[in-house]
């Protein structure tokens, strides 16, 4: 029999590596469905960039029996260790950022990055029903790195490791088992507010089991050193909190930090810019009894997000800063803003006539339009700031020349002659000769024409410009003939196109006339012509011939007995289908007789031996379009 816990060997002591912290971190453990001993354990890790934990592969936790009072006590006395593999990394995309050059984040060039890890493992505790806690257990974790001491709220983090840990009910009480899931605490992407600036943040959790769940704040917990590996213990620490602060007021605001008890908000109202260790508990209740809780630890950082910085908000063309621009009709110039900016580079908006210019996200952009341009600068320095620059009105000169318009046209138009003005242009184009346009050669799409005039008094080019669209003809797929049995219904198929308009003639038959795929009833047989017009006008062809086939006589017993009497199963009428499939199977469902057509009917042997008597199960197939006949033959003998 399996040992109670299969024992991890322990990894050296490591030395403390001074890192940025942990952002975020919590343990779940979750039954696994079907089994009384398998339980899975997932560790959630929100990590700075530079922390220490964002490599690591492994992650270890322990179980610890709940009998104590580990507030007090300081020694936690392990039975089970375990290792976590990493199973995800990504960068969270965070709702606010930090910003450079405020307070003590400079050294973040702009912006923290926060990644979140995902830890987890299923482990295999076939006694843990009988352990002998009244209490129940702890799930814990605590970091490889430590704390980087920037913790505005208590005085004694620094080089400190988190200890996180999650409360496990008894799997057994009463002589009844107890099967129980912790609490799962959904995705959280705020780690940075604004000073000055309400704040909600969402920390959403549910549990599988429907237990009724209860947030608070709660006192983080942190470990001043490894393990001892003889004694197999823990030491934790209290946190100290900094004058000032308590469990229940760990930012201060106006409003302070708080949480709703019923939905896990956070809100606050932060005064002080700083970074901050948060403790919150989400306890679990079944019947009115508290039987667990997870514990997240949270680092939360408040930003001045409003310095202000005079920007440089004109437009420049070339080296000259601008308000107003003329541009000759088919021509373009290059609108750029040249204000600095340090990395992370802002976002960059362009917009004309107030509307966005979908692309336009670089700090120059190329134009050849009317309007007033303007550029939106947003995250600047990675912060919410942001300004708008100066708009420059651009206009348009008339090049003189003027080109017809031209519709849609369809692939299969003839040439036809361009028409512009002035004379003594040339056209210029995708099939384009001299000034005749062929959609042949084309090809489907949407082309540009130009008629280009040289020398003009105007401008150094002269351009007409007009769009030509070249629609292909509507191409049906569909079958030449169509086989059916006589007032029975099939479907006639076409692959069917969502621009495209069908009409099928006679209506003779049909449910629809305008369906794409429409059902046919034949009484007799019949030719129809469907009709596809795209959303261009044109049109494609195509007949189907419905053909009637002629039903067969099949017998549903055979008795090949050598009595002279129904030793073969005749299909009777089916030699008029000299290409017919006709295929028998036993009753597990192998094939015992096949043919392409049918002048051997069969007389129950299979390479001349007899097949027992019973029920073989047959499909036939007249033509390669017909529907298929399926049903079963009983063998006498």
């Amino acid at each position: 029999m399996m040992k109670l816990f299969k024992i991890i060997v322990l990894l050296c002591i490591c030395s403390k590596a001074f890192s940025l912290s942990v952002m975020g971190s919590h343990l779940e453990w979750q039954t696994v469905p079907g089994s009384n001993d398998e339980y899975k354990v997932r560790l959630t890790l929100y990590l700075d960039a530079t922390s220490i934990e964002l490599e690591q592969q492994q992650q270890y936790i322990y179980l610890f029996h709940d009998d104590k009072h580990w507030e007090t006590a300081g020694q936690w006395v392990y039975f089970g260790l375990f290792y976590l593999d990493k199973i995800s990394s990504r960068e969270v995309e965070q709702d606010t950022l930090a910003c450079a050059g405020t307070g003590p984040w400079e050294d973040f060039e702009g912006q923290r990055h926060v990644f979140v890890n995902i830890y987890e493992t299923t482990i295999q505790v076939p006694g843990v029903q009988k352990l002998p806690s009244d209490n129940g257990f702890i799930v814990a974790w605590h970091s490889i790195g430590t704390r980087d001491g920037k913790d505005n709220n208590c005085t004694n983090s620094t080089g400190s490791f988190e200890w996180v840990t999650t409360f496990i009910p008894p799997m057994s009480r009463n002589g009844g088992s107890i099967r129980n899931s912790s609490p799962v605490i959904g995705n959280v992407n705020k780690f940075f507010v604004c000073i000055d600036d309400f704040a909600t943040i969402q920390l959403p959790a549910v549990d599988s089991d429907g237990d009724n769940l209860k947030y608070k704040l709660s006192k983080p917990y942190i470990v001043m050193a490894s393990r001892s590996i003889p004694q197999k213990t823990i030491t934790t620490r209290d946190l100290f909190w900094a004058n000032g602060y308590t469990d229940q007021n760990q930012m201060h605001g106006n409003p302070a930090l708080t949480i709703n008890e019923n939905t896990g908000e956070l809100t606050v109202k932060p005064s002080e810019e700083g970074q901050y260790f948060i403790g919150i508990s989400v306890d679990e209740y079944r019947n009115g009894v508290k039987i667990g809780t997870v514990n997240f630890y949270y680092t939360l950082t408040v930003v001045d997000c409003n310095e202000q910085q005079a920007w440089d908000k004109d437009i420049y063309k070339d080296t000259t800063d601008i308000q107003t621009l003329t541009i000759c009709e088919g021509s373009h110039a290059t609108l750029t803003s040249k204000q600095t900016f340090p990395n992370p580079q802002p976002e960059f908006q362009w917009t004309r006539n107030g509307k966005t210019i979908w692309g336009a996200n670089a700090q120059s952009i190329t134009i050849s339009e009317a309007g007033e341009y303007q550029l939106l600068v947003k995250k600047i320095n990675g912060c919410p700031d942001s300004f708008e620059s100066e708009t420059v009105n651009v206009s348009i000169t008339s090049s003189g020349a003027e080109m017809d318009s031209i519709p849609p046209i369809c692939d299969t138009t003839l040439p036809f002659v361009l028409n512009a003005t002035p004379p003594g242009g040339t056209f210029t184009g995708a099939g384009v000769t001299g000034n005749t346009f062929d959609p042949k050669i084309a090809g489907e799409g949407t082309h540009e024409i130009q008629y280009v005039i040289e020398g003009s008094e105007a401008c150094p080019t002269s351009v007409a410009k007009r769009d030509v669209i070249v629609s292909q003809t509507p191409v049906i797929d569909l079958v030449d003939i169509l086989y059916a049995s006589r007032d029975k219904p099939i479907r006639i198929g076409v692959k069917d196109s969502l621009d495209v308009a069908y009409r099928w003639t006679p209506p003779a038959y049909l449910n629809s006339v305008t369906y794409a795929n429409p059902t046919c009833t034949p009484s007799a047989g019949i030719t129809y012509l469907v009709t596809a017009t795209n959303a261009y006008g044109c049109v494609g062809r195509r007949e189907v011939k419905v053909k009637i086939i002629e039903n067969i006589l099949i017998p549903d017993a055979f008795t090949p007995n050598k009595d002279g009497i129904n030793e073969t199963w005749e299909l009777k009428g089916i030699e008029i289908y000299p290409n017919c499939r006709v295929t028998i199977y036993n009753r597990w469902g192998e094939v015992i007789f096949h043919s392409v057509g049918y002048q051997n009917a069969f007389d129950g042997t299979v390479a001349g031996a007899l097949q027992m008597p019973g029920v073989y199960a047959y499909k036939i197939r007249l033509t390669e379009n017909s529907p298929e006949m399926m049903g079963s033959l009983t063998l006498i003998r």
